[in-house]
């Protein structure tokens, strides 16, 4: 377990893009180290997504240079340095670093490494807080429940267990509003990714005998209906939900040639080996990484990498 003694500067790091898990369990725990007295910075190297600006301190999280000097630095649910963006030298030059995560793949790039393979770092957080003995209020549940709920699929998805839903249980007996937390990241959708849904759907291309579906997103796609690249979380759900598909894969242009890939998987099959393949990393289900080339060429090669992991079933 992480020791906390003497710590009275905290700087915490989540991935780039950050999802409901990365900034639930880095707030989370940002949260509760206040609450003892710490003074915390939380910084990340991207905004931090429309979607997820109702969470406790989302607004309070900095993108820009390090402000000072700190006791400790803490990552969160950054499986690699790399996602660490333009804080990595910072934080692997610190000489008391922390990484807590969940995946894996996690590289161990931290002078002290807490990995667990739970459902999500904000499970992870939550035994953190309690071997700590760190208190947990309304907000700290809220932050940790949203990254629970996201990164699990609403519960749905193979890395949820009991302890999982153990976890959800003394969360919600806090002041949660859990019908609320639904609505917005369930259920409710702009007008304008619902029409990028529709041309996603629209162009979506199969392989191998429909083992493999692809849902491929253009810089131009995203202008046209003025949405940023995190708001395309959860469109390869229509990818990977087709029955008969056992791999769907979501590959998003950030830049002129470069491209952004999400994999999700059916029970059985390992898009984690694919993603390595790339220099990425994730879960058995659910992987991703960052790819450069030709349009054309970056598909054909993503679906050979997973052609030969589905050839041997």
């Amino acid at each position: 377990m992480i020791n906390l003694n003497g710590i009275k500067r905290a700087a915490l790091f989540t991935h780039i893009r950050p999802d409901g898990d990365a900034l639930g369990s880095m707030n989370g725990l940002g949260l509760a180290l206040k609450k003892k007295g710490i003074e915390v910075d939380c910084y990340c190297d991207s905004e931090v997504p429309a979607l997820l600006s109702f969470l406790p301190n989302a607004n309070n999280v900095l993108s820009g240079t390090l402000n000072g000097n700190y006791d400790v630095f803490i990552s969160i649910d950054c499986a690699d340095e790399y996602r660490l963006g333009k804080y990595k030298d910072a934080f692997l030059k610190h000489p008391n670093s922390i990484n807590i995560d969940h995946h894996v793949t996690n590289t161990n790039y931290a002078k002290t490494n807490l990995i667990k393979n739970l459902s999500s770092s904000c499970e992870l957080i939550f035994e953190v807080l309690k071997a700590l003995q760190l208190e947990i209020d309304d907000e700290i549940a809220l932050a940790l429940y949203v990254g629970m709920v996201t990164d699990t699929g609403h519960f749905t998805q193979a890395n949820t267990t009991s302890g999982s839903h153990i976890a959800a249980a003394e969360l919600i007996k806090y002041n949660i509003d859990i019908e609320y937390i639904s609505q917005k990241l369930f259920k409710e959708i702009s007008k304008d990714k619902l029409m990028l849904i529709k041309d996603c759907i629209t162009s979506m291309r199969f392989f191998s005998k429909d083992r493999i579906s692809f849902i491929g997103i253009k810089s131009d796609m995203l202008k046209q209906y003025n949405l940023e690249i995190n708001e395309t979380e959860g469109i390869i759900n229509y990818a990977i939900n087709i029955s008969g598909v056992l791999i769907g894969i979501c590959l998003t242009e950030s830049a002129k040639n470069a491209y952004k890939v999400s994999l999700r998987s059916k029970k059985g099959v390992n898009v984690a080996e694919v993603a390595s393949i790339f220099g990425g990393g994730g879960h058995v289900q659910a992987a991703g990484f960052m790819v450069n080339g030709c349009f054309e060429d970056v598909i054909e090669r993503i679906v050979k990498a997973c052609e030969k992991v589905i050839d041997p079933l």
